[in-house]
């Protein structure tokens, strides 16, 4: 059974299903370029199609994460130029003046805020359902399938089924979270998954949205909402502690968790943070406000996650939504008493909740056929592209790199590149399958030596243009981890996704791969089983410095999207002051 996911929203994706198995996926924003891509993803579905081996008349059915659709956002990336949609766009703008204007009024009276809910409610019902229809046509259309053939699912339901099938849980009860900005009128669940049945206990709404808040942070910093919420959170920890609670209990109560309901409630509507933020926060350090907003997402998270289990008795958590991308939040919850097993969603934003509404159809499907079914938890996530020698040549030619450059093919490549870590050189590395999502896993990854803090300065200076603050995360050999990393519950950290506390080796042997304050680690576990090549790089240079790990960075410049191939890989060479590139066992270097 083929199934293939689509995702037009925010960071648009493709994933395509066999079996349940993930066989490949991909985000538009590889393909042309466009950071977070939003529209209809042509060339990452036309990849997974041809990745699979399979035409769109064999797909069983196509599968959308959302059950509402936003009008001018359809209009924008859809091209719908129809009399209804033009109707519905010009609409919008009046309704989104009334929203501001009951927006004020509500902050000062939260009592109406009721009334907003349950009219914004019958609103986005009303246009969301009718946009989501012509969504379905487009798809129609563009795909030239049957419309019956598609199926929308819930979007917090898609998020959670999307972590627990990915999940090494999968079958076993598991206490499922979701939390983000906002998707069908949510902004958050509480869900119990066991095999294929799931129920879900509590709705945060859309207008408590912890998300929301950290968004509007964001932007009241001066950086961009929706992409740069990392860079507050890398902020944040600057602050020393005591300087930071004085200021937070001025805002500790803006956000309370219902132990009875488990629902998240905000003192106002945080669609219209912004509004708290001029008023409060104006004439506060740019970091004290990072760090205070930062501390209010991790100890509220932590409490909700705690009572979360206390009332269902539930020790295995599994995570999944944009919020959740916070890699310091998700430390807090796996130090938790109650938390005895966890697993968060490798990239678990909006572009990854197709997955879980692939997975809600597949055993849909199954369900309805009486046919058994057997999903299997994800290991590695590279589900890209991959690139031949003659993909690679061709590029080459055509960037003149012969010309320009050194190029040379080498044999054992992956010593090779060990050589110049231990040297000091930085490595830009393109091999094999494209990793899936926001965290460069390896392969398509710039390297360098953790000893060396010059190394930091180099990559900053004359390659990805990165804020000073933000630090950079350590590749470590799996047999080496207690060696840096304090992991006491032994999770498993394969993806990027949870941040620890590291041991005084650490911060002698990868100390430029730690944050420099506070001297945590967001680390990828290396394994054989998952890259071997990859491993490869790490044991070889393990051989030469006795440090079982090394720098890993995303291939990248500042505000672009991770090279996709050989092609934006060159781009990135020549635009930036990386001096010696790998692709496949191509060595390219600057004369």
């Amino acid at each position: 059974m083929y199934i293939l996911g689509i995702y037009c929203g925010h960071n648009s994706t493709a994933v395509i299903m066999k079996d349940g198995k993930i066989i490949a996926a991909a985000s538009e924003e590889r393909f042309n370029g466009i950071k977070n891509f939003t529209g209809y993803p042509k060339f990452a579905i036309r990849y997974v199609l041809r990745e699979s081996n399979v035409m769109i008349k064999n797909i069983d059915f196509v599968t959308i994460s959302h059950l509402i659709s936003v009008p001018v956002t359809f209009k924008k990336y859809y091209k719908d130029k129809s009399f209804s949609v033009l109707l519905l766009t010009l609409l919008s703008f009046p309704l989104y003046f009334i929203r501001n204007m009951w927006g004020f009024f509500e902050y000062f009276i939260p009592q109406i805020r009721p009334v907003g809910r349950l009219f914004y409610k019958f609103a986005a019902y009303s246009v969301g359902k009718y946009t989501h229809y012509k969504e379905i046509l487009y798809l129609e259309n563009a795909l030239g399938i049957s419309k019956e053939k598609i199926k929308a699912f819930d979007h917090h339901l898609s998020h959670a089924a999307s972590a627990y099938y990915a999940s090494p849980y999968n079958t076993t009860k598991s206490l499922v979270l979701t939390l983000d900005g906002e998707g069908d009128l949510l902004s958050g669940s509480v869900n119990i998954f066991e095999n294929e049945q799931h129920k879900t206990i509590a709705k945060i709404p859309r207008d408590n949205s912890l998300g929301y808040i950290f968004e509007h942070v964001t932007s009241f910093l001066g950086m961009q909402p929706k992409e740069h919420e990392y860079k507050v959170m890398g902020l944040a920890a600057y602050v020393k502690s005591e300087i930071i609670e004085k200021l937070y209990k001025r805002i500790e109560s803006i956000v309370r968790v219902d132990p009875d309901t488990l629902v998240i409630n905000s003192q106002f509507n945080t669609i219209g943070f912004t509004r708290y933020l001029r008023r409060h926060m104006q004439s506060i350090r740019f970091d004290l406000v990072a760090a205070i907003f930062q501390k209010l997402l991790e100890d509220k998270i932590a409490l909700w996650v705690k009572q979360c289990v206390k009332k269902t008795g539930i020790h295995t958590v599994v995570l999944a939504g944009g919020v959740f991308m916070n890699v310091k939040v998700n430390q807090r919850i796996a130090e938790l008493s109650e938390v005895k097993e966890l697993f968060v969603l490798p990239s678990c934003g909006d572009e990854s909740s197709i997955i879980g509404s692939s997975y809600l159809g597949y055993i849909e499907a199954c369900k309805s056929q009486n046919v058994p079914f057997l999903i299997p938890p994800i290991k590695d996530i590279y589900w890209g592209p991959a690139f031949k020698d003659q993909d690679i040549e061709i590029a080459l030619k055509e960037s003149d790199a012969y010309r320009k450059f050194k190029v040379k093919k080498v044999k054992k490549i992956e010593r090779y590149i060990a050589k110049l870590l231990a040297r000091g050189v930085v490595v830009a590395r393109l091999s094999g399958r494209m990793e899936f999502g926001a965290r460069a896993l390896g392969n398509r990854s710039i390297l360098a030596d953790p000893r060396n803090y010059e190394a930091v300065h180099i990559i900053n200076e004359q390659i990805k243009n990165r804020d000073f603050w933000m630090p950079f995360a350590p590749s470590i050999l799996f047999e080496r981890q207690t060696d840096y990393i304090k992991n006491p519950k032994k999770l498993s950290a394969y993806y990027m996704m949870l941040s620890f506390e590291t041991t005084e080796k650490a911060r002698a042997e990868i100390k430029a791969a730690t944050h420099s304050y506070d001297f945590t680690a967001r680390p990828q576990f290396v394994t054989k089983d998952f890259n071997r090549k990859y491993y490869t790089i790490l044991k070889e240079f393990e051989k030469l410095t006795g440090v079982g790990g090394i720098l890993n960075t995303s291939f990248n410049l500042h505000g672009y999207p991770i090279v996709l191939g050989p092609k934006e890989a060159l781009k990135v060479f020549m635009k930036s002051g990386i001096t010696h590139l790998v692709l496949e066992n191509y060595l390219v270097i600057k004369k």
